[in-house]
């Protein structure tokens, strides 16, 4: 299936997210789109899905035209879409939202002919999902997986892959695009939206680099991957990431977790980034979540509890339970304001709000809706609506999905911010994210806190082995 976007055109208010971009996607290839957060990429492939109508432009599927391209279009002509959000039903189960609008629901023996395919598929691939778990049971990257299995079980011949392999683990991602790469010998067409280089350089046959709405070069691969965050950024962008310099200070914070049967406690120091890091599908997956919402966790301080309504919380699902999709920059950081008798001055609000977006570097207005943002523009507004008042920050897989830039900006933040908290509590599966810019590590192995250390008392090799179920640290 070849795809040919010509001359497509998207203005978001006064934002403009597409600028007049042509490309051809080739039929039996994988081709990726790379861009910082906000160049356009997620805006173009949502064109292609049907879900965001553009205004000026056609998309051609074979070199014919597309008039009123809808979702049901894309699903009727095989083109499917694995987004960074996945989308699918927190309260179903796992099974049930694998069927919901499965071609084979039209067939007599239904739920048999359902079980089979997803049960050589989730075999296939590797992927050991649980069909009769609930969704909100499962990580982002094993929601990813199910709706992976579901779009190729409808016959999809088109692949979107949004920034999907964020949440796979690396023997997943290498059987998804080893899958992936035999559908293209079969003529499937894969696109491939990435900010992890090394990926785009090793999966995608071609290249088309996006900057600011527009499309600046279609390149086939390899490229110098210099040359091509050149392009991206727009200058030269030199990596500069110093050891982290660990906290060494009085422990004079007593945090104690719940785990099963067993109370574990930890001396922490004041001011500390404590990173939380564990496999994917791990008791890292809910880790911070259950600190916040459960009482399976408590903060001392100088002998006082901390009390939870000091605590601030960034979820890893941005758009379920970060934000309101139809709702506005504005909005949002108007609910964010404690306001006395419930009246929002709405002019203070709004000068509060641009303040902000100029601050964080937030791409977009005050009127900007949710959904209208990157990924990284969404992260960007979560973190702007934190009080500054609060005394722990905790941050799920705060850099997911996001470009170099953005995620460097993230850290710079957070490291900045940091002096100011209790305590800067962030979940990763990446153990240079941990090591990078943690002074505290948690190692989860399965559902199990395993050890937990000061960065100064263990290495990287020993946070590996640790994860992995192979413990060569405890708790210092």
């Amino acid at each position: 299936m070849k795809i040919t976007f010509d001359s497509i055109t998207k203005k978001y208010g006064e934002l403009l997210a597409n600028d007049s971009v042509s490309v051809s996607i080739e039929s039996g290839t994988i081709h990726a789109i790379i861009g910082e957060n906000g160049a356009g990429k997620s805006t173009l492939v949502k064109m292609l899905s049907g879900q965001v109508t553009p205004d000026s432009g056609s998309i051609l599927v074979d070199d014919l035209s597309i008039e009123g391209f809808s979702t049901s279009n894309a699903i009727r002509l095989g083109i499917g879409l694995l987004g960074q959000d996945p989308m699918d039903f927190a309260n179903l189960t796992v099974m049930q939202s694998f069927s919901v609008g499965h071609r084979l629901n039209r067939s007599i023996n239904t739920t048999k002919l359902l079980r089979q395919e997803f049960g050589t598929l989730n075999s296939k691939y590797g992927f050991n999902i649980d069909p009769k778990k609930k969704i909100h049971q499962l990580s982002i990257g094993e929601r990813q997986q199910v709706e992976l299995m579901r779009l190729l079980s409808n016959g999809a011949q088109l692949i979107i892959l949004d920034e999907p392999n964020s949440g796979f683990s690396l023997e997943q991602k290498t059987k998804v695009f080893d899958a992936l790469k035999q559908l293209t010998l079969e003529g499937c067409t894969v696109v491939l939206v990435s900010h992890k280089l090394e990926d785009v350089l090793e999966y995608s046959s071609c290249v088309s680099v996006m900057r600011k709405g527009k499309l600046l070069e279609t390149l086939l691969l390899p490229q110098d991957p210099n040359y091509l965050v050149d392009l991206m950024f727009g200058s030269k962008y030199e990596e500069d990431k110093a050891q982290s310099n660990a906290i060494v200070e009085m422990k004079d914070l007593i945090a104690r977790v719940q785990q099963q049967e067993n109370m574990i406690e930890l001396s922490l120091t004041k001011s500390m980034m404590v990173g939380v890091v564990g496999l994917q599908g791990s008791g890292v997956d809910r880790f911070l979540g259950n600190m916040f919402f459960n009482k399976n966790f408590s903060l001392m301080s100088d002998g006082n509890r901390i009390d939870k309504s000091n605590f601030g919380y960034v979820p890893t699902d941005r758009l379920e339970r970060g934000l309101f999709p139809e709702l506005s920059i504005l909005d949002h950081h108007a609910l964010s304001l404690s306001v006395d008798n419930g009246v929002i001055d709405w002019a203070q609000t709004r000068a509060m709000c641009e303040d902000l977006i100029q601050n964080y570097g937030i791409i977009g207005t005050p009127d900007t809706k949710a959904a209208e943002l990157s990924g990284g523009n969404q992260q960007r507004l979560m973190l702007s609506m934190l009080r500054n008042d609060i005394a722990v920050a905790m941050l799920e897989h705060p850099t997911r999905g996001l470009d170099i830039q953005s995620a460097d900006y993230i850290w710079d933040k957070l490291s900045t911010d940091k002096s100011n908290r209790l305590l800067t509590i962030f979940s990763s599966y990446e153990v240079d994210e941990i090591w990078d810019h943690a002074d505290y590590v948690i190692c989860f192995h399965g559902e199990e806190i395993v050890s937990a250390s000061s960065v100064n008392v263990i290495t990287k090799s020993e946070i590996i082995n640790n994860i992995s179920g192979n413990l060569v640290n405890g708790y210092d």
